[in-house]
């Protein structure tokens, strides 16, 4: 058996893919989290209900709308798309309520096109695979990817696999992010502590999922300013040899599909650095077709500050 077989089975066996019970928190909790519900709803019809409930909660109270527009400023600002400030604030209000609404109906999300994998037919044998997204769309969004690539090593935050869930909605959230995960071949990894185990399985040829859009100390252009992210990315692919594939889920029309990006070379690149910065550009231009759909890099855990001039991780 090759080490990265053994980290496979030992993560199929850890407590990570392991149901946790939800604290009851109320019959609405539970039916809002009800994919079998769903099932009776087509899910157009869905979206335009959750839209149309932002709009009268924005009528009803218009600083909801702050929000939006403090996230889209931090994204679009010094982008051609700066002077469609409003429409995408709106937008943006409604696209992690849409996010979710696909979250909790999973056959959707792996029926999923994946446009582009021709473009990993190049790839040398033997070499893994770095898998680059932003926080973007449906939580999940890649859950077809593996269906037509093989399993992925991809990390998972510490609230997302220990401790006791929060009782109610939350909870269920939590809980159906593990399900999706585990049951479209992705294989989970704390976050903290995986670079031992992504650098296992990229020098064996495997595959890793890792998010571009994390806070960190490096400096980057990314969206028309400059941006601190994390380098695990570029410095993983430069450490193993492995290739970067930037990866998004993108919606056309009422439904979505996964975009795969062309592959980024370590070898071509003069520096981790210059890798990283690569990756960052195409994952850009991905990005700003749909911006709204991009997490908001003020949420919690993202950047201390966040504007049209760039983020930075600390104030």
């Amino acid at each position: 058996m090759s080490s990265v077989d053994e980290v496979l089975e030992v993560a199929q066996h850890d407590d990570l893919l392991v149901p946790r019970p939800v604290p009851w928190g109320g019959i609405v909790a539970r039916l809002r989290a009800s994919s079998g519900l769903r099932r009776l709803v087509p899910a157009p019809l869905a979206m335009a209900v959750l839209d149309l409930g932002q709009r009268l909660a924005v009528a009803r109270n218009p600083k909801r709308l702050e929000t939006g527009r403090a996230a889209m400023r931090a994204v679009v600002g010094n982008t051609p798309l700066e002077g469609d400030l409003e429409r995408l604030a709106f937008r943006h209000l409604c696209a992690w309520a849409r996010g979710w609404e696909l979250m909790w109906r999973p056959w959707l999300l792996a029926k999923m096109p994946v446009e582009g994998l021709e473009q990993l037919d190049g790839i040398e044998p033997g070499r893994g695979v770095v898998f680059s997204a932003p926080h973007f769309g449906p939580l999940v969004g890649m859950a077809a990817l593996p269906q037509h690539v093989g399993p992925i090593h991809a990390a998972v935050g510490e609230h997302q696999v220990s401790g006791d869930l929060p009782a109610g909605y939350n909870g269920y959230q939590i809980e159906q992010v593990r399900k999706v995960v585990g049951r479209f071949g992705f294989v989970p990894v704390r976050a903290i502590g995986s670079a031992r185990t992504f650098t296992t399985v990229l020098k064996e040829g495997g595959r890793v999922l890792i998010n571009l859009d994390v806070p960190g100390k490096t400096p980057v252009q990314f969206l028309g300013k400059t941006v601190e992210l994390m380098s695990g990315t570029a410095r993983l692919a430069a450490s193993t040899d492995a290739v970067v594939v930037p990866v998004v889920p993108l919606p056309r029309g009422h439904k979505w599909y996964v975009h795969v990006g062309a592959p980024l070379d370590p070898r071509d690149f003069p520096s981790w650095e210059d890798l990283l910065q690569a990756v960052a550009t195409a994952v850009e231009e991905l990005v700003l077709r749909a911006p709204e759909y991009l997490e908001d890099p003020l949420r919690d855990g993202g950047w201390a500050v966040a504007d049209r001039d760039g983020w930075r991780r600390s104030a």
